[in-house]
């Protein structure tokens, strides 16, 4: 469904449970607009926003002006398990090049060799481990076979000097507008923010990294009763 002959483009870098609140944003609306675009994230950074955008084009769910495409409204509008044998094939449409090579079996692959097929597409460093990351998550998600030794590769670190010279950047910064220093924080690529609407009360601002899986966000949850119940010294309900 998504194609690009001349250039392929670059595969999804948002997380994928990013993806899938956005589809369910729209459902619960009930309808899905003539064009998607940055208004309908007001909440999001510019860099999720464009990186959503992105995404969706990648999967052919929408077209480069951000009409829908036409199976995109049945989708959205779908459960959640009607959902997944369409994606399944939506993701290994969009995913040609892991899917056509005979040379390469998605559910046997080394890490490494997950890695090369990437690379081809011109991607590396931090970007590489994100959309690694995001077709890893979905594939867990809609039953796509995928080799247990595939991971997504580390995120490169900084060296010395690319730490000196960030440092100076914000030094900079600091001195000319102290208010501009903390906006990379905000559109930082490398985690994704969300609120928790509290009623009577001020919303609850949640920061994770990107690329979270099933498995994580399960792990998240029992991590965070279990500290919530030692240091405000209280449990849920019916968790005493």
């Amino acid at each position: 469904m998504a194609s690009n002959k001349e250039k392929p483009a670059t595969p999804p870098v948002i997380s994928h449970i990013s993806l899938t609140t956005f589809l369910n944003t729209l459902r619960d609306a009930g309808t899905v607009p003539a064009r998607i675009d940055k208004t309908l994230m007001p909440k999001a950074s510019g860099s999720q926003q464009s990186g959503m955008i992105a995404a969706l084009r990648y999967l052919g769910l929408i077209d480069d002006s951000g009409k829908p495409k036409e199976h995109f409204k049945p989708l959205v509008l779908a459960d959640d398990e009607a959902r997944k044998p369409t994606l399944q094939q939506i993701f290994q449409d969009s995913y040609a090049f892991l899917f056509e090579d005979p040379e390469f079996d998605l559910s046997h692959a080394s890490a490494g060799q997950m890695t090369e097929k990437f690379r081809s597409l011109g991607i590396s460093g931090s970007t590489l481990t994100k959309t690694i990351a995001f077709f890893l998550a979905a594939a867990k998600e809609y039953g796509i076979p995928v080799s247990p030794h595939i991971k997504p590769p580390p995120a490169p670190k900084a060296n010395g000097s690319q730490k000196r010279a960030t440092k100076t950047t914000e030094e900079i910064k600091v001195e000319s507008d102290s208010s501009k220093a903390a906006q990379p924080e905000e559109d930082d690529p490398d985690v994704e923010r969300f609120e928790i609407p509290l009623p009577g009360k001020r919303s609850a601002k949640i920061t994770v990294p990107i690329g979270l899986d099933a498995d994580d966000w399960v792990m998240l949850q029992t991590m965070l009763a279990a500290y919530v119940k030692r240091w405000k010294g209280f449990a849920p309900e019916g968790k005493e």
